[in-house]
């Protein structure tokens, strides 16, 4: 999608993106089998991975640099708090109506936004005839030549350095959101599972804080390879005080606390896009869209690693129909993200300043 919107632009791209949604949503609404219904969650993905890259080629067009980290900020808190949304409220709606019906609206919204995104967004100032000394200017490479161009990305050992620590931090924090902090509540503290699925909101009310808070961040700090380095010790200190003092068992007080810290202190690994932006001016969508691989890959590779020492360490016992899984492979798969956390640390202390 990064390359896509360097040569075609936002505009383009996201109405298709949206019309893909809308049909995603709407063959969803109507499936009768399986395979119909993986095919409409295909488009809805398809069409949902166009707007973070997008978004953020849209505010390094339109907005002054100075502007960038505070923007992607709010970008992430939008994103995150339409998480929320897709939880509790919608819980509430299929109360109202079926999920069928729920998802002939979502398609009838998906189909309103194109069109507001064809009558409204424009790829930068110069096709309103807005001049700005910032931004970049319609793409007239071909992309074939955009594709060859993407050679000075992926030589790059300071881009790769960014996608690690990327990989490491969030891919860890969202393996965990997203997969094992329920089944790590519901078997080490014995809670039910709809008791443990509110520890997940306590991470993801961390991320909204630390993206409202991105731009302040940056300002106070006035470095954003400070921010990263700070994100890769504190994260660093976090998993040492989970595995190391509590041996993977905190009390729940702390828990909390340990929980809202990750989530905040992992928004600042986005100012790596800011960055990347900078380090690669005539790359900016293929760069972004390359880096923001990072975390969707370590999530990939950490729900992996933990479930195979869980899955090693299993002594049998069902519960509900599923593997209850113990404290030694839970304690052993953070050991494995306390390893990783180790090269991010290092990792950050190889990154080179960004001239302006």
């Amino acid at each position: 999608m990064g390359i896509l919107s360097d040569k075609y632009g936002v505009r383009k791209i996201t109405f298709i993106g949206m019309i893909f949604i809308s049909m995603g949503s709407l063959i969803f609404a109507l499936a009768t089998g399986a395979v119909t219904a993986y095919l409409a969650r295909l488009l809805i993905g398809i069409g949902s991975a166009t707007f973070f890259v997008s978004t953020l080629r849209v505010i390094a067009n339109w907005y002054p640099p100075e502007s960038f980290t505070k923007l992607l900020g709010w970008t992430s808190l939008i994103g995150t708090s339409g998480a929320l949304l897709a939880a509790t409220p919608f819980s509430l709606l299929l109360n109202l109506i079926d999920w069928r019906n729920s998802f002939k609206i979502f398609a009838l919204l998906s189909l309103f936004i194109a069109f507001l995104i064809w009558a409204f967004v424009r790829d930068n100032p110069a096709q309103l005839g807005i001049e700005v000394n910032f931004g970049s200017q319609q793409e007239n490479r071909s992309f074939k030549e955009i594709i060859l161009g993407m050679s000075t990305l992926v030589t790059s050992r300071q881009f790769w350095y960014y996608f690690m620590i990327a990989f490491i931090i969030m891919g860890s924090l969202m393996s965990l959101s997203g997969l094992w902090l329920v089944p790590y509540m519901t078997h080490v503290y014995e809670l039910s599972r709809n008791a443990a699925a509110n520890f997940v909101v306590v991470i993801t009310l961390g991320m909204l804080l630390g993206s409202a808070l991105l731009g302040w961040a940056e300002n106070k700090i006035g470095d954003r390879i400070k921010m990263i380095r700070l994100t890769a010790i504190i994260n660093l200190l976090i998993w040492s005080y989970v595995i190391f003092i509590f041996q993977a068992r905190l009390p729940f007080s702390q828990l909390i606390i340990v929980l809202f810290l990750m989530g905040f202190i992992g928004m600042f690994i986005l100012t790596s896009f800011a960055n990347i932006k900078k380090m690669f001016p005539e790359l900016k969508g293929s760069a972004t869209g390359l880096i923001n691989l990072s975390p969707f890959l370590g999530t990939i590779v950490f729900n992996f690693l933990l479930g195979w020492r869980l899955d090693a360490t299993w002594e049998g016992e069902i519960i509900a129909g599923s593997r209850a899984y113990t404290l030694t492979g839970y304690r052993q798969g953070f050991i494995i993200i306390f390893i990783f956390s180790l090269v991010a640390l290092f990792l950050s202390w190889q990154l080179e300043r960004v001239e302006d």
